[in-house]
């Protein structure tokens, strides 16, 4: 984020052109009370950089839509959503749109001309329900989402006759955007979130410019739009920005993130992970394993994952929950990892981690059933770790570019057939 804040600074400071900073949605990703911490410096960084909209995600309501409405209360930036509805009495949500009014002129507070540029927003539907994320005990009125086309052909038809440019910010995915193309008309120009597909230079469809900066915060999406005499496009360009070393950071948004950081140190050391329903799985530790296996403990220890609690330690998020899950053994399970503490033994990612726990492993050596629902009793356990163990960490957020095939040789044991 302070990188983003300072290469956005950096590109008002340089050109004359007129500036728009929005986001596609998903400004919260998880449940917890740590996330509700980090939405909350979120919508201060968003404030400090100046954006000017935000759209609804399909995530963000994980922490309930009365969180997300009076953390929005707190800001003058705009969230829209176009096709987001009460169920009761199908209200919309959100506002559906914005405009932004560029180089105006301005006299008594009222402002006239200059190009004026509307921004909707969209969400993909999470199933054939049309719905989103709901906690029914919570007594909250569920949010239904309709059809994006169907929406977005209803807003352009009225939007084009008003405004000079109309953007469509589409939270759906690479996949889901093109067809959402194929099926509308009149859009100058769509920014695609919800995935990790990165598209800097504009894909077309229909006409339609599509780009995608991915996800996680990794790139930034820098879309020119060059316009004619009477206001219209008649090109993009456009490139995805990695946000890496090169870029100075922002010293204001870093002073934020490390007051960030400070509170969700303190806030994550109070916070023990809740026994799994499965407490019968319990875990022995690497140290246990090496009394049997002492050459695959000794490969193991040479391995990234017997260090790996120590990088959360270096970027000081050794007590973000939802860094530690991958980060040790067994997290949230009966006698997996709790705390630094109480449970030093489970630290980093272990052997149970890809192989199941340790206790399954005497039982199914004597004959017996094993307790782990995931381990498939027909596969050779010692040799064999499963896939999905893998993808629960090396997911398309945190490794997008993980191949289980090929990665899993970095680790894998060298044993004689």
């Amino acid at each position: 984020m302070a990188r983003r804040a300072a290469y956005i600074q950096a590109i008002s400071a340089a050109d004359s052109a007129s500036v728009l900073h929005v986001d596609c949605g998903d400004m919260i990703g998880a449940k917890g009370t740590l996330e509700q911490i980090r939405a909350g410096y979120l919508i201060e960084a968003y404030d400090r950089m100046g954006i000017d909209c935000v759209n609804f995600g399909s995530s963000d309501v994980l922490l309930g839509q009365k969180f997300l409405l009076e953390e929005m209360g707190k800001t003058d930036i705009p969230f829209i959503s176009a096709n987001t509805y009460y169920g009761d009495n199908g209200e919309r949500f959100l506002p559906p749109y914005i405009v932004k009014r560029l180089s105006p002129k301005r006299f008594l507070g009222f402002e006239w001309g200059g190009l004026r540029v509307a921004i909707f927003g969209v969400v993909q539907p999470l199933d054939e329900t049309s719905g989103l994320p709901w906690d029914r005990a919570s007594g909250e009125n569920r949010l239904v989402v309709k059809d994006p086309a169907v929406t977005a052909r209803e807003l352009v038809e009225q939007l084009r006759s008003e405004v000079d440019v109309v953007i469509c910010l589409a939270h759906t995915g690479w996949v889901q955007a093109r067809a959402l193309a194929r099926n509308v008309s009149g859009i100058d120009l769509m920014i695609v979130g919800s995935g990790a597909n990165v598209k800097g230079e504009p894909y077309m469809v229909n006409d339609i410019p599509l780009v995608m900066p991915g996800d996680e915060g990794k790139y930034l999406g820098v879309v020119d739009l060059y316009l004619d005499e009477n206001g219209k496009v008649v090109d993009v360009e456009g490139h995805a920005q990695p946000l890496d070393d090169s870029i100075e950071d922002d010293p204001w948004m870093t002073e934020l993130i490390a007051k960030m950081n400070d509170e969700l140190q303190a806030i994550g050391q109070e916070i023990v992970p809740a026994s799994s329903q499965l407490d019968v799985i319990r875990f022995l530790g690497a140290e246990a394993c090496a009394e049997c296996h002492r050459d695959e403990y000794v490969q193991w220890k040479g391995s990234g994952h017997a260090t790996a609690t120590q990088s959360l330690v270096n970027e000081r998020q050794d007590y973000n929950p939802n860094c530690l899950k991958c980060h040790v053994t067994g997290y949230g399970f009966f006698n997996g990892f709790h705390s630094y503490e109480k449970t030093p033994g489970m630290l980093n990612v272990q052997c149970e981690s890809c192989h199941g726990s340790g206790s399954d492993h005497v039982q199914w050596a004597r004959g017996e059933p094993v307790s782990d629902p995931k381990r498939d009793p027909a596969r050779k356990f010692l040799f064999e770790p499963i896939e999905e163990r893998c993808t629960a960490c090396h997911d398309s957020e945190n490794d997008p570019d993980f191949d289980f095939p090929v990665d899993i040789r970095a680790v894998r044991h060298t044993r004689p057939e």
